[in-house]
């Protein structure tokens, strides 16, 4: 999408959101900013200062708006490139006119989606880490996910990358020496094992980082908690009682629910992907079956299952073939029948409530809301946020690892040195990711 669109062209676009609002701001990049300052206003180019003007047509002299330009010459602006903000009224009307008159300055065209922050990263301003956790900021659902993207933008994890690059650096130039100097065995050696020694510490360190990914993808999709059990246990009633609206059909005739149904929860912050199944049992029913065959295909990728069982009728246990990651016992329809906490077996998680009353639900959403935190905490500032940053650091480690096995001739170690060095670099976004960038910047919006 980019590689068509010429550089030097200045670029436009609404940086706020759309829609009427008090103030809309109007972002403008590129070799004919300045220009566009000085035929629309009465302003001097003064850098990063705040000036109330007239806001008028070039041609006819027509005063559009009162507004604030602010003048971002370059390098010092978030593209690297003379920038021009526009903090004009947010009427639609006042919009049009300004986009209109943009649009026929010469070399002046609208930008494309994240068009200003891959020229941000192009110009040096952003790295490509930098670049993915704007992305995930602007996606922010959760205060989690929040907290997620900031710790992208920290810059630790590119610090951790560019550390262990030079190291692996200094490392090569090690085995350089060893093999210049293959002849003297007894100095060849001691270099060779005491790379080895400190591969098994580099190693160690991206194994760190690896594992960080897990509880960053859990924050960045959310966590899994599956709503099972058999036809009318109540389980459509809890998903409404949790989500506090009414998102699945509750009726008393069994199998009403027959496919998924999935509401999104932020709990204390942490996003929770509550899943409604169709109930579990033998059916001749085509549909039905169908339902059930996605419940227990759920259920075996899911963080945690809540298998529901009313206290009025017999406990029915989950099937024997699934094997959960989790699983908590809920006894629903309290209001029904009596509760016996005997029947809970040592070490098992069950809780006694009725959606339909709200007794003990509090309970419930508390428990779930605690193993969402153990399950997404984040006490590491080397996050690996997504999946092509997890690909790069897994690779790394495996190319380490390959280095240091014991008595892999030094020529061998010098090559899955470079293979790991090749590795980080990816990471960092200096090689080997052109293919991607239309990608990541495609999911910004316009005016970012």
């Amino acid at each position: 999408m980019y590689a068509a669109l010429a550089r030097n062209e200045t670029i436009f676009a609404l940086s706020s959101g759309l829609g009427k609002c008090a103030v809309a701001v109007v972002r403008i990049s590129g070799t004919q900013s300045r220009a566009i300052l000085e035929s629309m206003t009465s302003c001097s180019a003064q850098s990063r200062v705040a000036q109330l003007t007239a806001l008028r047509d070039p041609v006819s002299a027509e005063i559009i708006d009162q507004v604030l330009a602010i003048w971002f010459p370059g390098p010092n602006s978030f593209t690297g490139e003379d920038l021009l903000e526009l903090h004009i009224h947010g009427s639609r009307a006042v919009i049009a006119k300004v986009f209109s008159i943009l649009r026929q300055a010469p070399g002046v065209r609208t930008a494309e989606p994240g068009e200003f922050s891959r020229r941000a990263m192009e110009n040096g301003k952003l790295d490509l880490i930098e670049t993915e956790a704007l992305a995930d900021l602007i996606d922010a659902d959760t205060d989690a996910q929040r907290k997620l993207a900031l710790l992208g933008k920290s810059g630790a994890l590119r610090g951790f990358g560019e550390a262990l690059r030079d190291e692996l650096i200094g490392l090569m130039a090690d085995l350089e020496v060893v093999l210049d100097f293959a002849d003297e065995v007894d100095v060849s050696d001691e270099i060779a094992e005491r790379v080895r020694s400190d591969l098994k510490i580099i190693a160690h360190k991206l194994s760190a980082a690896e594992s960080s990914y897990a509880s960053a993808e859990r924050v960045r999709d959310g966590l899994t908690v599956l709503i099972a059990g058999p036809p009318n246990a109540g389980k459509s009633s809890l998903l409404n009682a949790l989500a506090r609206r009414d998102v699945a059909i509750v009726s008393e005739i069994a199998g009403t629910t027959r496919d998924l149904v999935e509401v999104r929860l932020d709990l204390g912050g942490l996003p929770v992907n509550l899943i409604d199944t169709a109930g579990m049992r033998p059916t001749d029913d085509p549909i039905e079956l169908e339902g059930v065959r996605r419940a227990r295909e759920k259920a075996r990728l899911a963080d945690l299952v809540l298998w529901l069982s009313p206290v009025n009728e017999l406990e029915t246990a989950p099937p024997d073939d699934l094997a959960f990651d989790a699983l908590w016992t809920v006894r629903t329809k309290l209001d029904l029948g009596e509760a016996d906490p005997g029947q809970a077996k040592d070490g098992e998680r069950v809780y006694f409530l009725s959606a339909h009353t709200g007794f003990q639900l509090d309970r419930l959403l508390q428990s779930l809301q605690d193993f969402a935190a153990n399950r997404m905490s984040i006490n590491n500032s080397i996050i690996v946020a997504n999946e092509r940053q997890w690909r790069a650091i897994v690779a790394a480690r495996q190319a380490i690892e390959a280095a240091g096995e014991p008595n892999l001739p030094p020529e061998f170690m010098a090559e899955e040195l470079r293979r790991a060095s090749f590795a980080l670099e990816s990471l960092l976004g200096k090689i080997g990711v052109e293919n991607l960038l239309d990608s990541v910047f495609s999911r910004f919006c316009i005016g970012k």
